[in-house]
């Protein structure tokens, strides 16, 4: 990042104070209908459910990525949504879900917590759709409990080791390198938010940067200074790490679909040769002229695959 922005965070960081919002306003702004809140050991979990009642309908679960929130996924469940039950929700220390008590952000940490919201919940058999982090979650889950999952969807997952994996002992996935690689001032980030900052970051998450809307980016802008959640990016950046997870991706049987975005800056479509190696009978289809946040950018076109996949009529 040049030198000149570096200076300019720093000033930000000493004269743009910026307090996080209230939870109650944004609830207030971004529920919908569909919103609950569902209480579970360390964490009350802001979430979204198209048909709650409806225990027999197809049920698809939606995992987002690092710094994002449920509304990610606003486009998939308004096209998905008149076709199967839909369930998505803030992961603990993002969007309106308050921060895990334990403040642990470990691997094993967000797959019990995944564990934990999907048994509240009661849902038996599902879809698991995952994006970047949330995609490491779902893959995860799917090689503890593939009984429960009939089809994984993964798009621009985490979890290529980006530096040489040190392989695995007795089945247990070894620790690579940090997973985020920030810039030390990127901790200003507790103190100060502002905007045309988001907007430098988002920005590298499209291919094409003129549809990240005013909208978009004032909804990431918001969901940045949700109750606590610039403190739990730090943690979670302190305490992530890149596992070789080739054991238990092995391990997945359930038929799995790779989406991946050609022009991806933030995981770049080079990471995909490691799943296709890892997992060789998954399905795998490159966007073009797509970046990061497949699902915003790109929704008709991923769903189509998605659709497919599953053996559904693929027009939308």
């Amino acid at each position: 990042m040049p030198v000149i922005f570096s200076m300019i965070m720093v000033l930000s960081g000493l004269l743009l104070w910026t307090p996080d919002l209230s939870f109650d306003r944004l609830k207030s702004f971004y529920e919908t209908p569909q919103s609950q809140l569902i209480q579970t050991p360390e964490s009350l979990v802001f979430s979204e459910d198209t048909d709650p009642n409806n225990e027999l309908a197809p049920t698809v679960v939606l995992i987002h990525g690092f710094g994002s929130s449920l509304q990610t996924w606003d486009e998939w469940v308004r096209m998905l949504k008149p076709r199967m039950r839909v369930v998505r929700f803030d992961v603990p220390g993002f969007g309106l879900s308050s921060a895990p008590v334990s403040h642990d952000y470990s691997s094993a940490a967000d797959l019990l917590r995944l564990e934990q919201f999907i048994d509240r919940k009661k849902l038996n058999t599902f879809v698991l759709v995952g994006h970047a982090m949330g995609a490491r979650m779902a893959g995860s889950y799917t090689a503890k409990h593939p009984e429960r999952v009939s089809h994984l969807v993964l798009l621009s997952p985490e979890g290529s080791p980006s530096a040489p994996s040190k392989g695995s002992e007795k089945g247990v996935d070894v620790v690579s390198s940090p997973t985020y690689d920030t810039p030390f001032y990127f901790g200003l980030i507790r103190f100060t938010c502002p905007k045309w900052a988001v907007k430098a970051i988002l920005e590298n998450a499209f291919a094409d940067q003129s549809l990240m809307t005013e909208q978009i980016l004032s909804r990431y802008h918001d969901m940045l200074r949700a109750p606590g959640v610039r403190a739990s990016m730090l943690d979670r950046m302190s305490q992530s790490v890149d596992l070789d997870l080739s054991v238990s991706l092995k391990s997945i049987t359930t038929p799995t679909l790779i989406l991946w975005g050609e022009e991806d800056r933030i995981i770049p479509l080079g990471r995909l040769q490691y799943f296709k190696d890892t997992m060789p009978s998954a399905k795998t289809v490159v966007l073009k002229d797509t970046g990061h946040l497949i699902q915003e950018e790109n929704a008709e076109d991923a769903l189509k695959a998605f659709l497919t996949f599953l053996g559904k009529e693929s027009v939308i």
